[in-house]
């Protein structure tokens, strides 16, 4: 079975920094004796490589357009054409940010290179140089931030629920090495906040318990896009050649807040699941059985492990 890492920024950042080199010895030190990663030969390890590690890595902020929906398009019966029109609008947009263009890109590599440990520098080229030389990548970053555009889109009501049931909802379906790496992390959250009021009612639960897990799910606006793709990889895995490749996250993120986070995405991916039909579900079978649930790697600040988490034995809600 192959594998893929996933590295969080908030250990990336101080694995690949000039003058961290202890702290980037002492991460690949507890690679190499972590009791699953060891077992594991280096030529069935891959990198979950994605537009927002990259963002994230280079410290780019990308503001979100504000983009108006005609009255004409706010039928019930438009709803594919204000689908249309929000998501031209949203890549047009994405395309001119000069920020983001291929060139600008490449300037900040070079530039966080003057940064960059010798040692690290290995590991910087896997993560940030090599994908941006990959033809298509480019486009797979604009489409990443299109689609999540669209996720958070606030369209009228009766045009949301027919987009979210028809357009993103059969987006966990898809065995497309692109579209099935786009976090779904958006879609769950609206899943849980339409769940939310008759959980928070359920006696079923301990005092609290729901809020705490909602209190989890709180996103800051346009941040967090790799906060979000790490409960996404850690819970489905990565799509690599149509095959789902469990994922180890490296993280020093909030433990509680990580594990609630992923409480809720199995809940609500279960809920999913449930409400298939028999034929829809008879047709999504072999991709369900595709996916792969990976393990969380908290780390400490000097770069070694604390604790690590199988995915799998984070029970659901329901």
């Amino acid at each position: 079975m192959k594998y893929s890492f996933l590295l969080d920024n908030n250990i990336y950042g101080k694995i690949v920094k000039s003058g961290n080199e202890m702290i980037f010895k002492n991460f690949n030190s507890d690679i190499k004796n972590h009791t699953v990663i060891k077992n594991i030969s280096s030529e069935n390890i891959n990198y979950s490589l994605t537009p927002f590690t990259i963002m994230e890595a280079l410290g780019i902020t990308i503001p979100y357009p504000n983009i108006i929906l005609p009255l004409d398009l706010k039928n019930r019966k438009k709803h594919k054409e204000a689908f249309i029109f929000v998501r031209s609008k949203a890549k047009k947009y994405f395309k001119n940010l000069n920020q983001i263009k291929h060139k600008e890109l490449i300037k900040k590599v070079e530039n966080q290179q003057k940064y960059t440990s010798l040692k690290a520098r290995k590991t910087q080229q896997i993560f940030i140089e090599n994908p941006l030389k990959i033809d298509g990548f480019y486009d797979y970053f604009i489409e990443s931030l299109v689609f999540d555009y669209i996720c958070k889109y606030e369209f009228p009501k009766e045009i949301q629920k027919i987009l979210f049931s028809n357009f993103l909802l059969p987006t966990f379906f898809l065995n497309n090495h692109e579209i099935s790496r786009f976090s779904k992390f958006r879609i769950i959250k609206r899943l849980w906040d339409h769940s939310y009021d008759g959980l928070i009612k359920s006696t079923v639960f301990p005092e609290g318990y729901i809020d705490e897990l909602n209190n989890s799910m709180r996103l800051k606006r346009n941040k967090d896009f790799l906060d979000c793709e790490i409960i996404h990889f850690a819970c489905i895995g990565d799509c690599v050649e149509s095959k789902h490749n469990p994922v180890f996250v490296f993280t020093q993120d909030d433990k509680k807040t990580i594990i609630n986070r992923i409480i809720v995405y199995k809940s609500m991916i279960k809920n999913i699941l449930n409400n298939l039909s028999d034929n829809k579900y008879k047709i999504n079978k072999p991709i369900i059985n595709n996916w792969e649930q990976g393990m969380i790697i908290f780390c400490d600040d000097d770069g070694s492990f604390k604790e690590s988490i199988d995915v799998s034995t984070i029970k659901t809600i329901n």
